[in-house]
């Protein structure tokens, strides 16, 4: 049986003490919250499957990685010169340029470099994330995408934490002006023209998320360009609106933060935020802390808009990012309409519940749904 999270949160904390300490370095307490304070008595927390171990092995159908550099500057200070960016590219096996592929950003964390998602941080071998990748597309489980791995930092350097929390907060300038057209006109994606317009026009086929500090810099191109991606896949950090780790010390005020930013927006009801983190996580009070209080805001982050995931057991380390993209990447790329789920088992209860796209039942009454004895994504 699982542990309430209140009890595991306290355990969590006693055991990793500055886990959300100010930026000074002192202790702070994080909120005190309660799942069942004005939280909806419907709202699940949806907890993660282990990402089968054949998905970890070579497909046969294998996709490619590619360098692509680009143009950009170091976005905190106007003064310094222009800068040349890597960002590794994965271009899923069949690759033609006559179709349009959807794209998504992963973001890495403090200290990473632009290639270790793909290639590890020394570059030389494909990671478990490719071979997910491979796997997913060529067992039918989502339709063939294109992932970008970049970097925030200006020299994919690993820098310390003042200056690079610097260049998070920062990035989504980048991501809009520079990375987003330097990609997807390279490569056969939704974006007709590289101006805005073309930009917010091809909203629906992108995705961005992040683990750790790239969560905290996802939550930013949340604030500061949200019109410009669909889907937020955010893992292990919260916004910081409000202050440093504001997801922890001050949950209600981030969310509604975050809420005014989407009602402000045309595209508010056409979104998706994929939260997630692991129950020993170190970074669990600032995520799980926002993730409740977003909870409460039903007009703004409802089940058509938002869902909390949890690994259990899971740290923070990228086992539990890749169980997370794994379950992600099902969710925002399903092969169509009627999704990539071959069967189910039948069963006089099969009307009613939801299923993922690999058949297995899912938490939270979001997936595929059998109606009529048809396919129906809920």
């Amino acid at each position: 049986m699982r542990k309430s999270m209140t009890t595991m949160m306290m355990l969590m904390t006693s055991m990793f003490g500055c886990a959300a300490c100010s930026s000074d370095g002192a202790s702070k307490e994080a909120a005190d919250v309660s799942e069942n304070d004005n939280v909806p008595t419907d709202f699940q927390i949806q907890y993660t499957t282990p990402v089968p171990s054949e998905f970890f092995q070579a497909a046969t159908q294998q996709g490619t990685i590619e360098l692509v550099e680009y143009d950009s500057k170091d976005y905190t200070q106007s003064s310094r010169p222009a800068t040349r960016k890597p960002a590794y590219v994965y271009v899923p096996y069949g690759y033609d340029p006559s179709k349009q592929y959807d794209v998504i950003y992963l973001l890495h964390g403090w200290t990473g470099v632009a290639q270790e998602y793909f290639l590890g941080r020394s570059g030389s071998s494909r990671t478990g994330l490719v071979h997910i990748f491979d796997n997913l597309i060529q067992r039918g489980l989502c339709r063939p995408f294109i992932a970008v791995s970049p970097t925030w930092d200006k020299d994919n350097l690993s820098k310390g934490w003042g200056e690079s929390t610097q260049e998070a907060a920062v990035f989504s300038q980048e991501y809009v002006n520079d990375l987003i057209p330097a990609v997807e006109t390279r490569y056969s994606t939704y974006l007709a023209e590289a101006t805005p317009e073309g930009i917010l026009a091809s909203r629906a086929h992108r995705a961005i998320g992040g683990f750790s500090l790239g969560s905290i810099t996802t939550w930013y191109v949340f604030e500061q360009a949200f019109d410009y991606s669909r889907m937020y896949l955010p893992m292990s950090g919260d916004n910081w609106s409000q202050g440093m780790y504001g997801g922890a010390y001050y949950p209600d005020a981030t969310a509604q933060f975050l809420a005014d930013i989407v009602n402000a927006s045309p595209y508010k009801n056409d979104f998706y935020v994929w939260y997630a983190v692991g129950t020993e996580d170190v970074r669990i009070d600032q995520t799980h802390n926002q993730a409740m209080a977003m909870a409460k805001l039903t007009d703004t982050f409802n089940a058509n808009t938002f869902s909390y995931h949890m690994k259990e057991g899971g740290r923070h380390d990228f086992n539990a990012v890749w169980e997370f993209c794994y379950h992600a990447l099902q969710f925002f790329f399903p092969v169509n309409e009627a999704s990539a789920i071959r069967s189910v088992k039948h069963e006089s209860a099969a009307t009613g519940r939801a299923y993922t796209p690999d058949g297995m039942l899912a938490s939270g009454g979001r997936g595929i749904q059998i109606i009529d004895g048809k396919k129906i994504v809920k």
